[in-house]
């Protein structure tokens, strides 16, 4: 429900609003525009009449949100969501370049790439510490030391960091006893961006807990779209982060799982759907060429139409040596190969808006 404030209302008259709203169990989020407020309420409103704050003296009028989800959609609020990545300001028309390797891999390579990806133009770095893969046989990451490496290349570098959170893992002792090893709560910690991968778009309880974790330290949260969730599915995970605290949300697509042979392209491109986020809610987007083509080659056509199509940023898998890489080298592009990309989106940047 969204209730539009009078113009001239006085801060009595807006405070009787808010005490109503309050009264029945709901939470107000107010949003001042250009010329007057808004106030969205948050919560289950089924139950409440607009009639309950029409009759007010302040009150304009009243509109019931139709989408299922309420906080993230373009009817509860009609700015795109400034998201703060580092000195970055993403939803503001500019395109943000995040770059670095699937995993981390070890300090000397995390440290000489950070200053390579900086040096292409990238703005902030990414890189798997604790890596959910396909196989339980497949190198799973470095864990806690690969946190220490990305949290040194920051330092080094001044580059924010976007790692992935998982759950918990579960460590055998000596003794025969278990310990478990919070992930989540380390990469909250440590990096500046927490990614949320597609394997667990629709892990509705890491969802919360990352939320109410990370919104009050006010670190963004980079949500992605399961490889086979639909938009609405993707936007109600998105919800889940905002109804639980944390509304700094990074939208990002990487591909859908089709018909298409992995000969071809990893996954389908999903371009059609960032003018669609984009139309439907009020959240930043992203788009990784890397995973939705899984082909280097690919990589550049695809973040350049991603631009093209309004991507607020891209998420590149870059390597220093991609035949050497421990996990998807297929994929990674070099850093002159992301020179070059970065080049070209500031040209396209420069005129998408015309």
């Amino acid at each position: 429900m969204i209730i539009r404030v009078k113009k001239g209302a006085t801060e009595a008259e807006i405070a009787e609003v808010v005490r109503r709203i309050e009264a029945n169990g709901l939470k107000p989020d107010a949003s001042q525009g250009v010329d007057r407020l808004v106030i969205g309420v948050i919560g289950d409103t089924r139950k409440v009449g607009e009639d309950l704050f029409l009759e007010l003296e302040a009150v304009e009028s009243v509109h019931r949100i139709t989408r299922p989800y309420k906080l993230v959609s373009r009817e509860f609020r009609s700015a795109t969501r400034r998201v703060k990545l580092g000195d970055l300001t993403l939803g503001d028309g500019s395109v943000a370049i995040v770059a670095g390797p699937c995993s981390v891999e070890g300090r000397d390579m995390i440290l000489t790439l950070a200053d390579e990806v900086k040096a292409a133009g990238a703005q902030a770095l990414r890189g798997g510490a604790y890596k959910p893969r396909t196989s339980p046989y497949a190198f799973q990451g470095l864990g806690g030391e690969g946190l220490r490496y990305l949290a040194e290349a920051r330092q080094r570098t001044g580059l924010p960091v976007v790692t992935e959170a998982t759950g918990t893992n579960r460590h055998p002792r000596e003794d025969g006893s278990i310990e478990d090893e919070r992930i989540l709560d380390q990469v909250v910690a440590q990096s500046d961006v927490i990614q949320i991968g597609a394997r667990n778009m629709k892990s509705y309880g890491l969802l919360e807990e990352c939320a109410r974790l990370s919104g009050p330290l006010g670190k963004p949260v980079l949500l992605k779209r399961g490889e086979s969730a639909t938009i609405e599915e993707f936007l109600l995970a998105a919800e889940y982060l905002a109804a639980y605290g944390n509304e700094e949300i990074i939208l990002c697509l990487r591909g859908v799982r089709t018909f298409e042979s992995k000969d071809y392209q990893r996954y389908s491109s999903d371009i059609a759907a960032i003018p669609i986020l984009k139309r439907q809610s009020n959240l930043p987007v992203f788009f990784d060429p890397s995973h939705a083509t899984g082909d280097r080659h690919l990589v550049r056509p695809l973040a350049l139409a991603a631009v093209a199509a309004g991507a607020d940023g891209l998420l590149l898998e870059t390597h220093s040596d991609p035949q050497k890489a421990w996990s998807d080298g297929q994929q990674c592009i070099t850093p002159s190969e992301l020179e070059r990309i970065v080049k070209d989106v500031r040209k396209l940047e420069a005129v998408r808006g015309e």
